[in-house]
């Protein structure tokens, strides 16, 4: 190989790894699920089709004009859990890691409990009732949070 063309190859794989190297690491960690949308009915509920657990223990949920997504987890026990993805220190929107959830913002981590397991924040996540009703799930939102 010339030395012309050594260099050339030397750079390129040079910059290719400062670029990579770069990219936040949560970015390449964010799980990429697409998140099941839906509105609240007239009593403030959203309602999840149970058929959406069939595969996967957890279902990132969408409420139209909510600014945060919903984290609804099937317990081993078949009860399911909802927590707000909305860090508890300065309201920034969290994504999900392999472990948990993570903020961006200044880095709290959250277990898959919703317990803080990195501060700043110190508060668990909020957690909203659930109930099963026929073939679906049902999160209660509380009028104030809407």
């Amino acid at each position: 190989m010339e030395r012309r063309q050594f260099i050339k190859v030397s750079c390129g794989f040079c910059l290719m790894m400062a670029i990579s190297s770069a990219i936040p690491s949560f970015v390449l960690a964010a799980d990429k699920r697409k998140p099941y949308k839906t509105e609240l009915n007239d009593q403030n509920q959203a309602v999840i089709p149970l058929a959406l657990f069939a595969e996967d223990n957890l279902q990132i949920v969408r409420i139209k004009g909510s600014f945060y997504d919903i984290a609804l987890h099937k317990e081993e026990d078949g009860h399911f859990t909802a927590m707000l993805m909305k860090c508890t220190h300065m309201d920034n929107q969290l994504y999900l890691t392999g472990e948990g959830f993570r903020c961006s913002q200044h880095g709290s981590e959250f277990d898959k409990n919703g317990t803080v397991t990195k501060g700043p924040a110190e508060v668990s996540l909020t957690r909203y009732e659930t109930s099963v009703k026929d073939d679906s799930i049902i999160i209660n939102i509380p009028p104030e949070e809407n």
